[in-house]
């Protein structure tokens, strides 16, 4: 079964400390986000990669992953829906799909 027919998602939220914020539940949407070491999309994530958001020549900007957190691990998918996350995006990428949890991947520019 292919991901993008999955009706849950792991919510992604890409959060940088200049502000900047890439959040999305939608797997197709993590085909943007390159591993500068590899330039192929990303397929794992670890503190210290350097990452590439596409279209790079609207981005030309490197962030290094400084933190990562397993966030909002609750029984019941619909605690989501309660609350304001402070450190999620104004608004997010792609189809939004309901999530199971979320990962909230810390960056700085290089």
């Amino acid at each position: 079964m292919k991901l993008e027919q999955i009706p849950y998602f792991v919510k992604f939220i890409f959060s940088c400390e200049n502000g900047e914020c890439f959040s999305t539940s939608d797997s197709e949407m993590l085909k943007f986000i390159i591993d500068q070491n590899s330039n192929e999309k990303i397929n794992k994530l670890y503190i210290g990669q350097k990452l590439k958001f596409e279209p790079i020549e609207e981005n030309e900007k490197t962030y290094e992953i400084t933190d990562i957190k397993i966030r909002h691990i609750f029984p019941d998918i619909d605690d989501h829906k309660i609350g304001f996350d402070m450190e999620d995006c104004e608004y997010s990428q792609g189809e939004n799909k309901e999530w199971l949890f979320s990962i909230l991947v810390s960056t700085k520019v290089i």
